[in-house]
């Protein structure tokens, strides 16, 4: 399990194996598939790219730290990776379009594209 952090250094969520989870109640919010990131719904948000989450137009939105993080012990690891699946199957173009990254941090954060 690997820590998610915004632009403030809060964590936002963790990505364990190619799931996205929430920090606090372990929800499943997204799905990485290859280097593109989708959200619960399926939907294309961007791509992870050198340790950073950006969005389609190539902004930072975020920074995954490699650090091995250990899992709590309330972590239901195989719902977890049953809800990753359910967003498998509604994925129906798994191919994102080309990303030129930037510098420069998005207006609009993962958390807001994350946790509707």
């Amino acid at each position: 399990m690997q820590a998610i952090y915004n632009h403030s250094k809060e964590l936002v969520a963790y990505q364990f194996k190619n799931v996205i989870i929430h920090p606090k109640d372990f929800s499943v919010l997204g799905l990485v598939l290859g280097n593109c990131l989708f959200d619960k719904e399926a939907n294309v948000l961007g791509k992870l790219f050198h340790h950073k989450v950006l969005n389609l137009a190539g902004e930072v939105m975020a920074y995954k730290d490699e650090s091995p993080f250990q899992m709590p012990a309330n972590f239901d690891n195989l719902d977890c990776i049953q809800k990753g699946w359910q967003i498998l199957i509604k994925i129906k173009n798994h191919s994102c379009p080309w990303i030129i990254e930037k510098k420069s941090w998005s207006k609009t954060t993962i958390a807001e594209s994350l946790y509707h």
